[in-house]
């Protein structure tokens, strides 16, 4: 196996050689390898060496720079204590706390995020990501953020040789600098209950005070769902598929060749395999209106752009309209709502996460 010639440096020396050749770093490692502390460290350290810096958070279950389930970017002016002082300047709403199901999202907002801090003239841009390191579907969604933002310098926290997979396809790319450096002995792990309880208390101050929207549909366009994508159905279509299933239809459209449903009440799998029984010229998506109650949501503007996130409390099906908490103050820019997967109370327990494809 080929390994890169001996780049095992400490600490300090990596962020010597970085500050002093700045550019767009992508930080690597498993979790409770170090990650964020190096982040911070190294952001302190070019605000002393007084190089403009951001930062792109892309921990989506973890995230310091503002709230899971997005990637923020802030711009560094000074130096901060604790990476969760600074305030995003830009979002992209990812919609999960885990990168599985969401790889697009994930890799997609990353580049558009680091993007956004060039614009905004930032000489050191440092990416923190997530502790997916493992398996097949960690090396391709690293491979491909990687590919897609083109850092300058790759730096790897490990503990072992667990990342190698991840930084030794990168090795013969004459534009990257890749940076091994050993965790230091006193990062402390911390459990998951702990990760769970810290994401709760970050739902729970982003909805707390947040306040309620009415969101007319015709207004917006929707991401991540086959609602309000297709052509509504004819009520004697609606009535076929009522019968089959012995349920109440609030909502029925024909997207190609899938016809989306809302039933009033959650259905059983016999139901579902009934009615693609009954219409089998179609993929049938049957989702029930409870899906939507407490789904977080990306709200974006003309551009696409992550305002805020908010928290779907309703969907009015027969006035179009969706009741949404956010702590945005105008929903006049929003002209997308992005559909994330997790379920949300307002006190920031996780309800529950829809499958891909659910709605």
């Amino acid at each position: 196996m080929y390994v890169e010639e001996e780049i095992v440096k400490t600490w300090e020396e990596a962020i010597a050689e970085i500050t002093a050749a700045p550019g767009v770093v992508m930080v690597l490692g498993a979790t409770d390898t170090g990650k964020s502390t190096f982040c911070l460290d190294l952001i302190r350290a070019a605000v002393d060496a007084g190089v403009s810096c951001a930062i792109v958070d892309a921990d989506v279950g973890q995230s310091d720079v503002g709230p899971p389930c997005t990637i923020g970017m802030a711009i560094v002016n000074s130096k901060p204590e604790s990476l969760t002082e600074l305030k995003p300047r830009r979002m992209s709403f990812v919609g999960s706390t885990a990168p599985s199901g969401h790889f697009l999202e994930c890799a997609n907002g990353t580049r558009r995020m680091v993007e956004a801090a060039k614009e905004l003239g930032a000489q050191l841009i440092v990416v923190n990501t997530t502790g997916m390191i493992e398996g097949y579907a960690a090396r391709k969604l690293k491979t491909h953020k990687i590919d897609l933002v083109r850092p300058d310098y790759l730096v790897g926290l490990q503990k072992d040789f667990e990342i190698d997979p991840l930084l030794i396809p990168f090795a013969r790319i004459n534009t990257l600098r890749i940076i091994r450096i050993k965790t230091p002995a006193q990062i402390r792990s911390k459990s998951q209950e702990y990760r769970s309880a810290r994401r709760k208390l970050q739902f729970a101050a982003e909805f707390s005070d947040a306040l309620g929207h009415i969101i007319k549909l015709d207004s917006v366009s929707l991401w991540n769902t086959c609602f309000r994508a297709g052509r509504p159905l004819s009520w004697q279509y609606i009535k076929s598929i009522e019968d089959a299933i012995d349920c109440r239809i609030l909502h029925a459209e024909i997207a190609g060749n899938t016809v989306f449903t809302v039933a009033e009440q959650a259905c059983k799998g016999e139901t579902r395999k009934i009615l693609q029984d009954k219409f089998p010229a179609h993929n049938m998506l049957l989702a029930a209106t409870d899906c939507f109650t407490n789904l977080l949501c990306g709200l974006a503007d003309e551009n696409g752009n992550t305002l805020d996130v908010g928290l779907i409390q309703a969907v009015d099906f027969k006035r179009m309209f969706i009741f949404v908490l956010s702590g945005i103050k105008t929903i006049s820019p929003v002209r997308v709502v992005q559909i994330g997967s997790v379920r949300i109370s307002r006190d920031g327990r996780e309800l529950g996460i829809l499958k891909p494809g659910e709605i």
